[in-house]
């Protein structure tokens, strides 16, 4: 796939995982548009140099919230629907959870972010960028346009 399709996909699925907070309990869900490219550990088929692109979004939730139960029901939903879910606490003592879609690479986490709010953070799927692209400075944001 093209870096426009494992964005849009990645996008899509961030979008999927925020509408899992329940209605009546999230605010606002924000997907970021700019996010950053990031080296694969593997190689495309003729040895080039792969990419991932990451990105995350923000679900603001009524205040008092209790944001390890909202996650816990994201993670139920996404444990029936076969995603390998992992779970552990962030480095704050925050319930996180990672999960992968069946047969694919990409990856996902959803962990409390800001005081009433929880963070979604993804990764796509790797893929090789147009001959010529520079994968840093300013490119991620050129490629939004």
């Amino acid at each position: 796939m093209t870096w426009q399709e494992e964005k849009a996909k990645t996008q899509a699925m961030m979008r999927e995982i925020a509408a899992q907070v329940p209605e009546g309990v999230s605010i606002n869900a924000e997907v970021k548009e700019t996010g950053t490219l990031f080296g694969c550990n593997q190689a495309g088929s003729n040895g080039e140099k792969l990419h991932s692109w990451t990105g995350s979004a923000t679900v603001t939730v009524t205040p008092g919230s209790n944001t390890e139960s909202i996650i816990r029901g994201v993670e139920s939903h996404y444990r029936e629907v076969q995603y390998s879910v992992e779970i552990d606490r962030s480095v704050l003592g925050n319930y996180r959870i990672q999960m992968k879609p069946p047969g694919e690479k990409s990856s996902y986490i959803v962990t409390k972010g800001d005081s009433d709010q929880i963070r979604i953070a993804g990764w796509s799927e790797c893929f090789l960028l147009p001959e010529g692209f520079y994968p840093g400075g300013s490119f991620s944001h050129a490629l939004e346009r």
